[in-house]
């Protein structure tokens, strides 16, 4: 059962335990606060408010079919996609944006886009997945 981790561990033998973060990095003096709805076919997290610099996050034990989306809207900007369906890109059209095997999914939400990105060596790297 995914919720918001501090240490997750899954016990299920040979599935890899998984993260998905949404990170909020939009303008500190943004008139729009950031909604996130974020769900799976087995769990929603409800509509979440990050506050700019937070970590909305969740651990869950990865397996083939699993599939979690999100929602976010920003003023009168909104966008809905997969953020977890691929247990080697974290989406399936990140290949060409996150290493095989990546476990822990970033999704950097910035004033003009959401950003897919993976962390190495306690360095971030991300790319502009959507734009607003």
């Amino acid at each position: 059962m995914p919720y918001n981790i501090q240490s997750y561990n899954c016990n299920i033998p040979d599935f890899p335990v998984c993260e998905v973060h949404v990170l909020n990095n939009l303008p500190l003096d943004s008139v729009y606060g950031l909604e996130v709805h974020c769900a799976s076919g087995d769990n929603d997290f409800g509509h979440r408010f990050p506050k700019v610099g937070d970590d909305f996050r969740w651990g869950f034990c990865g397996k083939p079919n699993t599939l979690f989306f999100c929602h976010f809207w920003w003023g009168n900007k909104d966008l809905v996609f997969d953020v977890f369906n691929d247990l080697d890109h974290c989406v399936h059209d990140g290949a060409n944006i996150v290493p095989q095997g990546t476990t822990k999914c970033y999704w950097d939400v910035k004033y003009d886009g959401i950003y897919l990105g993976y962390v190495k060596d306690d360095k971030m790297y991300s790319q502009k997945y959507r734009d607003w």
